[in-house]
Protein backbone atom coordinates (compact mmCIF):
# COMPACT_ATOMS: atom_id res chain seq x y z
CA UNK A 1 0.00 0.00 0.00
CA UNK A 2 1.65 3.53 -1.05
CA UNK A 3 0.55 6.41 0.66
CA UNK A 4 0.34 4.65 4.19
CA UNK A 5 2.52 5.51 7.03
CA UNK A 6 3.66 4.03 9.99
CA UNK A 7 3.69 6.48 13.33
CA UNK A 8 7.23 6.41 15.22
CA UNK A 9 6.74 5.74 19.21
CA UNK A 10 6.47 9.07 20.00
CA UNK A 11 3.63 10.24 17.58
CA UNK A 12 2.02 6.70 19.19
CA UNK A 13 1.69 7.34 22.06
CA UNK A 14 -0.14 11.21 21.52
CA UNK A 15 -2.37 9.55 19.50
CA UNK A 16 -3.37 6.88 22.65
CA UNK A 17 -2.99 9.59 24.70
CA UNK A 18 -5.66 11.69 22.76
CA UNK A 19 -7.66 8.69 22.38
CA UNK A 20 -7.95 7.67 25.53
CA UNK A 21 -8.92 11.70 27.19
CA UNK A 22 -11.56 11.80 23.99
CA UNK A 23 -13.19 8.78 25.83
CA UNK A 24 -12.49 10.02 29.54
CA UNK A 25 -15.52 11.85 32.12
CA UNK A 26 -15.49 15.40 31.75
CA UNK A 27 -13.90 17.16 34.68
CA UNK A 28 -17.12 18.85 35.35
CA UNK A 29 -18.86 15.56 35.55
CA UNK A 30 -17.26 15.31 39.18
CA UNK A 31 -17.59 18.37 40.44
CA UNK A 32 -20.00 20.40 42.64
CA UNK A 33 -22.84 22.23 41.21
CA UNK A 34 -22.18 26.18 40.45
CA UNK A 35 -22.73 28.25 43.50
CA UNK A 36 -22.46 32.06 44.26
CA UNK A 37 -23.49 33.33 47.68
CA UNK A 38 -24.04 37.07 47.85
CA UNK A 39 -24.75 39.24 51.13
CA UNK A 40 -28.37 39.97 51.58
CA UNK A 41 -30.10 42.26 52.33
CA UNK A 42 -27.10 43.96 52.07
CA UNK A 43 -26.56 48.36 52.20
CA UNK A 44 -27.01 47.81 48.43
CA UNK A 45 -30.73 46.46 48.99
CA UNK A 46 -34.40 48.32 48.24
CA UNK A 47 -35.37 48.39 51.31
CA UNK A 48 -39.71 49.49 52.28
CA UNK A 49 -40.24 49.77 55.39
CA UNK A 50 -41.40 52.29 58.18
CA UNK A 51 -38.00 53.39 58.56
CA UNK A 52 -35.99 51.70 56.33
CA UNK A 53 -32.07 51.72 56.91
CA UNK A 54 -32.44 51.99 60.79
CA UNK A 55 -28.72 52.18 61.86
CA UNK A 56 -25.38 50.36 60.83
CA UNK A 57 -26.77 46.83 61.13
CA UNK A 58 -30.83 46.53 60.72
CA UNK A 59 -33.35 47.44 58.26
CA UNK A 60 -37.11 47.86 59.11
CA UNK A 61 -39.67 48.28 60.63
CA UNK A 62 -41.60 45.34 58.82
CA UNK A 63 -44.96 44.69 59.47
CA UNK A 64 -47.08 46.06 56.44
CA UNK A 65 -47.75 44.41 52.97
CA UNK A 66 -50.32 46.96 51.79
CA UNK A 67 -47.25 49.69 52.09
CA UNK A 68 -45.31 46.64 50.13
CA UNK A 69 -42.90 45.89 53.33
CA UNK A 70 -40.40 44.57 51.34
CA UNK A 71 -36.37 44.02 50.34
CA UNK A 72 -35.00 43.33 47.21
CA UNK A 73 -31.86 43.58 45.10
CA UNK A 74 -30.33 41.89 41.73
CA UNK A 75 -27.65 39.65 41.91
CA UNK A 76 -25.49 38.25 38.52
CA UNK A 77 -25.00 34.52 38.73
CA UNK A 78 -25.16 31.17 35.78
CA UNK A 79 -27.30 31.22 33.09
CA UNK A 80 -29.96 28.93 35.78
CA UNK A 81 -30.99 28.48 38.97
CA UNK A 82 -32.92 25.66 41.04
CA UNK A 83 -32.16 26.07 44.32
CA UNK A 84 -31.93 28.69 46.92
CA UNK A 85 -30.39 28.83 50.30
CA UNK A 86 -31.40 32.10 52.36
CA UNK A 87 -30.01 32.78 55.73
CA UNK A 88 -32.01 35.91 56.71
CA UNK A 89 -31.01 37.76 60.67
CA UNK A 90 -33.61 38.81 62.45
CA UNK A 91 -32.29 41.19 65.07
CA UNK A 92 -35.22 42.89 66.73
CA UNK A 93 -38.70 41.35 66.70
CA UNK A 94 -41.37 43.37 69.20
CA UNK A 95 -44.70 41.77 68.09
CA UNK A 96 -47.35 41.15 70.32
CA UNK A 97 -50.69 39.67 71.00
CA UNK A 98 -49.66 36.48 68.95
CA UNK A 99 -48.98 38.73 65.53
CA UNK A 100 -46.64 37.27 62.92
CA UNK A 101 -44.93 38.99 59.72
CA UNK A 102 -45.65 36.14 56.65
CA UNK A 103 -42.99 36.48 54.09
CA UNK A 104 -42.53 35.12 50.67
CA UNK A 105 -39.36 35.11 48.27
CA UNK A 106 -39.18 35.75 44.43
CA UNK A 107 -36.57 35.41 42.07
CA UNK A 108 -37.43 37.36 38.04
CA UNK A 109 -41.24 37.17 39.40
CA UNK A 110 -41.56 33.45 40.51
CA UNK A 111 -42.60 32.30 44.02
CA UNK A 112 -40.20 29.92 45.42
CA UNK A 113 -40.30 30.42 49.20
CA UNK A 114 -42.60 31.71 51.95
CA UNK A 115 -42.10 31.66 55.86
CA UNK A 116 -43.48 33.20 58.93
CA UNK A 117 -41.45 34.96 61.68
CA UNK A 118 -43.63 34.66 64.92
CA UNK A 119 -43.78 36.86 68.39
CA UNK A 120 -40.74 36.45 70.04
CA UNK A 121 -38.54 34.60 67.84
CA UNK A 122 -35.09 36.42 67.05
CA UNK A 123 -32.10 34.92 65.59
CA UNK A 124 -31.56 33.28 61.95
CA UNK A 125 -34.48 32.28 59.41
CA UNK A 126 -32.79 29.39 57.47
CA UNK A 127 -34.08 28.05 54.21
CA UNK A 128 -33.38 25.71 51.40
CA UNK A 129 -35.13 25.62 48.98
CA UNK A 130 -35.65 23.64 45.42
CA UNK A 131 -37.21 25.25 42.68
CA UNK A 132 -38.43 24.90 39.19
CA UNK A 133 -35.47 26.13 36.77
CA UNK A 134 -34.81 30.23 36.07
CA UNK A 135 -32.84 31.00 33.48
CA UNK A 136 -31.27 34.34 33.23
CA UNK A 137 -27.69 35.36 34.20
CA UNK A 138 -29.43 38.66 36.52
CA UNK A 139 -31.39 37.76 39.41
CA UNK A 140 -34.06 39.94 40.90
CA UNK A 141 -34.35 38.84 44.59
CA UNK A 142 -37.60 40.05 46.25
CA UNK A 143 -38.33 38.91 49.97
CA UNK A 144 -41.74 40.65 50.68
CA UNK A 145 -44.50 40.92 53.31
CA UNK A 146 -47.60 39.04 52.76
CA UNK A 147 -49.80 40.12 55.25
CA UNK A 148 -50.57 42.97 58.22
CA UNK A 149 -50.03 43.23 61.54
CA UNK A 150 -52.54 44.52 63.27
CA UNK A 151 -52.26 48.08 64.70
CA UNK A 152 -50.57 47.75 67.56
CA UNK A 153 -49.10 44.91 67.76
CA UNK A 154 -45.10 45.44 66.67
CA UNK A 155 -42.68 44.68 64.11
CA UNK A 156 -39.57 43.18 63.05
CA UNK A 157 -36.36 44.04 61.42
CA UNK A 158 -33.95 42.40 59.23
CA UNK A 159 -29.83 41.92 59.86
CA UNK A 160 -28.33 43.51 56.69
CA UNK A 161 -24.59 44.08 57.73
CA UNK A 162 -22.38 41.38 60.04
CA UNK A 163 -23.25 42.79 63.38
CA UNK A 164 -26.97 41.99 63.21
CA UNK A 165 -27.35 38.49 62.62
CA UNK A 166 -27.00 36.08 59.21
CA UNK A 167 -28.01 38.04 55.51
CA UNK A 168 -26.89 36.20 52.72
CA UNK A 169 -28.29 34.46 49.87
CA UNK A 170 -26.69 31.23 47.71
CA UNK A 171 -27.85 30.59 44.17
CA UNK A 172 -26.98 27.30 42.95
CA UNK A 173 -28.03 25.34 39.57
CA UNK A 174 -28.82 22.16 41.38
Amino acid sequence: MHGARKLGGGAMLVAVAFAALAFAPAAQATTAAPAATFAFPSSSSTVIASTGFIDGCQAGYFWSASRGDSVSQTFTGGRRIKHMILDVGVPTNVLSGGAEVDWSVSINGHKVDSFVVSEGFTGTVHRDVHFTKIRGRQYAVKLYVTNEVPSGDGSITLAYADCGGAHSITLKKA
